[in-house]
């Protein structure tokens, strides 16, 4: 086979595995904080299905008042506590990595985030109370 174009050349093609995350620590520590939103996201539909019972009534959101408070139930929150106690521990973990460098002295941004949150207390009050006009 020859021609003007050249042979690729040959490189390395790492075998991909389906267990290529548990080879390293760092993966694993990974895959265990994903792993952990799903149950994030189970309790905030657990959360919403308490939003939906109170919309459709006194006798359905004490329905699922009755239902939190049986013992699987219980069981069930104390390990999602325990999961989303890690999960939260890992995002903390991971934040500081992951922001960008900012050259502003830490006193600026918190004069400036107090001027704000003054400032938009007092509109929000202003709404509130219709002082606007």
């Amino acid at each position: 086979m020859s021609g003007r174009f050249k042979p690729a050349v040959k490189t390395y093609t790492r075998p991909v595995t389906g267990t290529w995350w548990k080879e390293n620590p760092f993966f694993l520590v990974y895959m265990a904080r994903e792993a952990t939103a799903l149950f994030v996201f189970i309790y905030a539909l657990v959360l919403l299905s308490g939003v939906v019972s109170l919309a459709l009534g006194q006798s359905a959101y004490e329905a699922w008042q009755a239902l939190l408070t049986t013992k699987t139930s219980l069981v069930f929150h104390l390990i999602l506590l325990g999961l989303l106690a890690y999960h939260t521990y890992t995002w903390f973990k991971v934040m500081p990595k992951t922001t960008p460098q900012i050259d502003i002295a830490p006193q600026t941004i918190v004069k400036t985030g107090v001027l704000f949150t003054a400032g938009l207390s007092v509109v929000i009050v202003a709404v509130l109370f219709g002082v606007t006009r």
